[in-house]
């Protein structure tokens, strides 16, 4: 399915937003029926120290054997990963809602995406952030974005 089929009532721009803010932001739309199109996700962040938070998701990638689990390394896998934990995938309700939601690098859209109330950073704090693209870099993705 193209960008052009998928029809989405809303695009919602993770640039600058941290992942776990948005993802449950948006797995809550979608149990609610919304069909949403998160765009700009190589751009999400992640709080905590760069090395620390690769070698989480490291840790992750290399769980898996051939049979699984598969762990994804692009951006917008790890974003739809995360909105998948934050609903009950495994029952028909939560299947219909994460196939509600898509999940892209970059913007294929026309239209600025709006961005999702107290999902921002502040920049000007002392957190520490990693961004996902770099995250997905340094697990060996390749980068196409």
């Amino acid at each position: 399915m193209s960008t052009a089929e998928f029809d989405a009532e809303a695009v919602i721009d993770g640039k600058g937003c941290i992942l776990g803010r948005v993802a449950s932001a948006v797995a809550e739309r979608a149990l609610a029926g919304e069909t949403i199109a998160l765009v700009n996700a190589e751009q999400m962040i992640v709080t905590g120290d760069t090395d620390d938070v690769v070698a989480r998701y490291k840790q992750r990638t290399d769980l898996g054997s051939d049979r699984g689990p598969m762990y994804p390394k692009r951006p917008d896998g790890i974003v739809k990963r995360a909105i998948r934990g934050m609903l009950p995938h495994t029952r028909p309700r939560g299947r219909e809602a994460l196939e509600r939601v898509r999940v892209y690098v970059g913007n294929p859209y026309d239209e600025d995406g709006e961005v999702i109330e107290g999902t921002t950073l502040d920049r000007l704090s002392n957190i520490r952030f990693v961004e996902l693209g770099e995250v997905s870099e340094h697990l060996g993705a390749n980068v196409t974005w």
